[in-house]
């Protein structure tokens, strides 16, 4: 059998990660219980954090005990401890508004543990537990959420900071030809968009106003033979208007 076979399994083994894992967790979750013990804020806050890690405690346990059963290691003390254990850490004090953690919770936890680690073939705990040290006594998922915090709060203070500079920095003021220039620009736009829409109104319509002004706007933009041809095409069409004439043969502007 598999569990007789003479092997050396350490921490890199799925399974035993796994349980090492769950470890960590339930030792976090025992100092949470110490802290919970006294008042204050930060016994509130290490009762919540114990709270959501528990469940992670039972994820990596069943991960550890479906990678063994697939092994064909015999995994039944932990399968008939685990549909009794408590799944819940948090549990009411004698206060009505006190939470506290439950030992019973940690005590099934406990021997869940020790029922998969009883379970794995030739693995040294004793060797992994001096080498994984750092992993037992940290607990995981609080390090890796604080160490997202802090990346976080740096990069809004980086952020702050390069507004401030950005801000403290002095902008060359424009020159008054370069806002003139700007706002020649902005009034030829202007003007080209309203070319093209008395192009569209007018058409082959005799709509003398708008044939005025069509004109008088194509020789302000430059467009003096442009609009020497409408004007001898409206003409021809509608007939002669003095303005029309006058626009057309006017100098360049």
């Amino acid at each position: 059998m598999y569990r007789d076979a003479k092997a050396s399994l350490d921490e890199r083994d799925r399974a035993v990660g796994a349980i090492l894992i769950g470890e960590a967790l339930i030792t976090s979750c025992e100092r949470a219980q110490v802290l919970g013990e006294t008042s204050g804020p930060s016994a509130w806050r290490a009762i919540r954090d114990a709270h959501d890690d528990f469940p992670e405690i039972w994820r990596n346990l069943d991960r550890a005990r479906q990678v063994l059963a697939r092994r064909g290691i015999n995994v039944t003390g932990y399968d008939e401890l685990r549909p009794h254990v408590r799944t819940r850490l948090a549990t009411g004090g004698d206060d009505a508004d006190a939470v506290r953690v439950d030992p019973a919770a940690l005590d099934d936890a406990r021997r869940a543990t020790d029922e998969l680690k009883l379970a794995v073939p030739g693995a040294d705990w004793a060797a992994i537990e001096q080498r994984t040290t750092g992993l037992v006594r940290v607990p995981l998922l609080r390090r890796r959420r604080n160490r997202l915090i802090v990346v976080a709060l740096l990069g809004v203070l980086t952020a702050a900071v390069l507004s401030w500079v950005s801000a403290m920095v002095p902008h060359r003021k424009p020159s008054r030809y370069e806002l003139m220039r700007r706002e020649l620009a902005e009034i030829v736009s202007q003007r080209r968009v309203k070319i093209v829409d008395l192009q569209r109104s007018v058409g082959d319509r005799c709509d003398l106003p708008q044939a005025r002004e069509l004109t008088k706007q194509l020789v302000m933009d430059g467009r003096s033979a442009e609009a020497k041809g409408f004007a001898a095409t409206y003409t021809a069409r509608c007939g002669e208007d003095a303005d029309i004439v006058r626009w057309a043969n006017a100098p360049v502007p």
